[in-house]
């Protein structure tokens, strides 16, 4: 049984809240930065050096583009007393592990559901995930509650440090991504992929959501599963050049590391990847389909929990990775966008308990439905 992960409620303008990120966190951001450095230069081949010099070109660009965020990794930083550079490098770790195509970058991680009104029991949507990466990264693992000055509540889940990964707002909004590979991941300097996501989740409309991410530069491909509690949900994928929407069938949407988009297909974006990607989504799929119409939160954690495939599952047992160390499922999540909060299991959740993380303001409110 996994420990689950702690929560903090942080709250006021971006470089307040990134000094508390830092502050209460500080002691899982130093594992961050400590594990990634070590990765990139294994994985990498990058220098200390190195690392901080495209760090600084990439906190060039978050900054031209969004100011409140360049702001919240200032606050991270003071909090947490490391240096900028290593902060905003843990925030382009894609960009810097894979962004140049050094070698094969088989992608390694995550299978994303996600269930619209018409086909869960309840009529609520539902987005389920299941996040695979190093097993050193569980331990650096926080969930935050967000009250930010001028901007949209949200709760999300991200290795401590990093300003942005899979989380939903107060407007509805839910975000979360899978990796995938291109061949037209080149290098480019663009937007982090955390960057991109906390932009999508300081959105207060959905159409917002959709123009930040596919009109921002963006420097490394990858998949955002998008959805919104009245009903909508698509998956983009996209490279540093494209971006190619997938949408539900019968309400339902499974999603690996690996394009499904025909368009993408037939254009032959994909550079490369792993065998167990082909079958995690169709499996998601396989079991939830006799169930549509009826789908519930129990039923996506079942899913989530499915073992096919062991040790490269659905939920993804610890293992050595060729050239990558271990990988493991090292947390999943489950988003009950009805009741405005998200379920997370730290590590393996055939192995977790499911613990509930509410929007701020939303934790002492009553759940309106089961879904």
């Amino acid at each position: 049984m996994y420990k689950p992960f702690p929560i903090y409620a942080i709250e006021g303008d971006a470089r307040e809240c990134g000094v508390q990120h830092g502050t209460l966190a500080a002691d899982r951001v130093a594992k961050t930065i400590d594990f990634y450095l070590g990765v990139f230069g294994r994985h990498s081949k990058l220098s200390l050096d190195q690392v901080r010099e495209r760090a600084r070109a990439f906190a060039e660009q978050i900054e031209g583009i969004d100011t409140a965020i360049m702001a919240e990794i200032h606050g991270i930083a003071e909090g947490s007393r490391q240096q900028l550079e290593d902060i905003v490098a843990v925030n382009c770790r894609t960009e810097l592990m894979y962004g140049a195509s050094r070698g094969s970058r088989a992608a390694t991680e995550c299978t994303t559901i996600a269930v619209l009104p018409e086909a869960t029991q309840h009529r609520g949507v539902i987005v389920g995930k299941n996040w695979d990466w190093r097993s050193p990264a569980l331990d650096s693992v926080v969930l935050l509650r967000i009250r930010q000055k001028d901007k949209p509540a949200l709760s999300l889940i991200v290795e401590a440090g990093m300003v942005g990964r899979d989380g939903f707002n107060e407007h509805g909004i839910v975000v979360c991504g899978n990796m995938l590979t291109s061949s037209d991941d080149k290098g480019k300097v663009g937007v982090p992929i955390p960057i991109l996501r906390r932009r999508m989740l300081n959105s207060r409309h959905f159409y917002e959501a959709i123009d930040i991410l596919t009109r921002s530069p963006r420097g490394a491909s990858g998949n955002y599963v998008l959805a919104h509690r009245d009903g909508v949900a698509i998956d983009f994928e996209t490279t540093p050049d494209s971006v190619y929407p997938v949408y539900p069938e019968r309400g339902l949407l499974t999603h690996a590391n690996h394009f499904q988009s025909l368009a993408a297909q037939v254009q032959g974006v994909a550079k490369s990847y792993n065998g167990d990607s082909l079958y995690r989504d169709f499996r998601a799929r396989q079991l939830l389909e006799p169930k549509i119409g009826a789908i519930t939160v129990d039923d996506v954690k079942a899913v989530l929990r499915d073992e096919f495939g062991a040790p490269r599952a659905i939920c993804r047992a610890p293992h050595e990775y060729a050239g990558q160390g271990s990988s493991m499922t090292i947390a999943s999540t489950v988003f009950d966008l009805a009741n405005q909060v998200m379920h997370v299991a730290a590590g393996q959740p055939n192995r977790s308990e499911y613990q509930p993380v509410y929007l701020p303001g939303a934790g002492d409110r009553k759940i309106v439905r089961a879904v």
